[in-house]
């Protein structure tokens, strides 16, 4: 994105020299809010600014305006005011009150007020600002590395930011978003909150936690029932286990993974496809099952992008498939050289072992809608469920392994 020079007229203005940090200073500008310039960078805003609808955006603008019961140019006692990143803040005119901002669009710009900054943009196209309102403009300058990303967190606390938002500036998921950049889906996920998609990080992460065989050995009782039960835990864990190993990725859980992710993205999508042709193939109508979801009217089918799969009318529920899924964990190992994850006997395997055990898991996943409950919420948060169908896989991974054995012992 490069660098960005926009200049600001201010009626008042106070410079502050950082007491502790060299190099930081902080600005103090009220501006008419007629003067204040569009197109600065929101980047490292955690907030979109979207969503300008809202009740507490409408009376923003309302206030802006003069058309709310307020007195006229009150305006910058009422708003919290807009706060940037920039790199310098060049006096032009003293006389004026001209000054010219310069901005790094990638790691600077408005980090909190987006949505102000946005109303007054707006306004300003329409030229409906009376002349009277003010807006309070605080710069930061020589801000960098992660006093980015704390300041973010600490000024958007009044209306409270979704923590993915957070960690999306913090760099949490950047090895994330280079893993999935080749797949044709890499478009259709949302990583911050103003994102809108179908899936988000919060899928891929849970994903990786159904895999995941560092903290929940197959030979252990454990199972990451949290994946579904409680995303914003494995969300946060994915977090702390990423500042644990910022400087080495190597150390990491999840990244020691990542050979997986796209393998298991598209075995979710065969579950979430194939359940319910297998369960009507059985003599069942997984149509009148709860946890199968119908496509609504307007989008006619389904998608199944990381397989990818034809479109569907139907579909399993996650609250359904991630048990399946996890079940599947039974097929991962380490790889004893590098350390990361792997696939016991390739993919290809562990999609034909699908497709061989899928009637039973199928089967086992129907009656525990009749023993447990026909809301998928309770199959997805149900342990013995969890349990039987890892022990169906398991047994079959069990088995294949004392086959090969026998074969290897037969041709010594």
């Amino acid at each position: 994105m490069g660098q960005s020079v926009h200049r600001i007229v201010a009626h008042e203005a106070r410079k502050i020299t950082h007491p502790v940090i060299d190099g930081v200073a902080k600005y103090w500008l009220t501006v008419p809010a007629k003067n204040f310039p569009s197109g600065i960078s929101t980047a490292v805003n955690a907030r979109d600014p979207v969503g300008l609808n809202r009740r507490v955006y409408r009376d923003v603008k309302e206030s802006l305006l003069g058309l709310s019961s307020a007195e006229l140019g009150t305006f910058d006692l009422m708003n919290k005011g807009i706060t940037i990143l920039a790199e310098e803040v060049r006096l032009i005119s003293k006389t004026r009150g001209e000054y010219e901002i310069v901005i790094d669009d990638e790691e600077g710009g408005i980090v909190d007020g987006a949505h102000t900054a946005r109303i007054i943009a707006d306004a300003n196209s329409s030229g409906s600002i009376p002349p009277e309102q003010h807006v309070e403009v605080y710069i930061r300058t020589n801000i960098s590395g992660r006093m980015i990303t704390d300041i973010a967190r600490g000024l958007n606390t009044s209306l409270q930011v979704a923590p993915k938002s957070i960690y999306n500036i913090d760099g949490v998921f950047d090895w994330l978003k280079d893993t999935i950049s080749s797949e044709t889906y890499c478009d259709q996920l949302s990583w911050k909150e103003s994102d809108v998609a179908e899936y988000d990080v919060r899928d891929l992460i849970g994903v990786l936690e159904l895999i995941n065989i560092f903290d929940f050995d197959n030979d252990e009782p454990k199972h990451p029932i949290s994946a579904y039960e409680k995303s914003s835990l494995v969300l946060d864990r994915f977090a702390a286990d990423h500042e644990a190993s910022r400087d080495d990725l190597s150390k990491s859980k999840y990244y020691r993974l990542r050979n997986l992710l796209a393998d298991a993205l598209k075995l979710w999508d065969h579950i979430r496809h194939d359940f319910p042709e297998i369960h009507n193939e059985a003599g069942g109508s997984a149509g009148k099952l709860n946890i199968v979801e119908r496509a609504p009217v307007k989008k006619g089918v389904f998608e199944f992008p990381f397989a990818p799969l034809p479109g569907a009318a139907y579909r399993l529920t996650k609250g359904a498939a991630f048990p399946i899924l996890g079940a599947f964990r039974n097929y991962v190992a380490i790889d004893e050289k590098t350390g990361d994850a792997i696939w016991r006997g390739g993919f290809k395997g562990v999609l034909k072992a699908w497709k061989d055990l899928g009637p039973e898991l199928v089967a086992e996943t129907y009656r525990a809608t009749k023993d447990i409950g026909r809301n998928p919420d309770m199959l997805g948060k149900n342990r013995q469920h969890w349990v039987g169908l890892h022990k169906t896989v398991r047994l079959t991974v069990l088995q294949d392994q004392l086959k090969a054995l026998q074969k290897s012992s037969k041709t010594k």
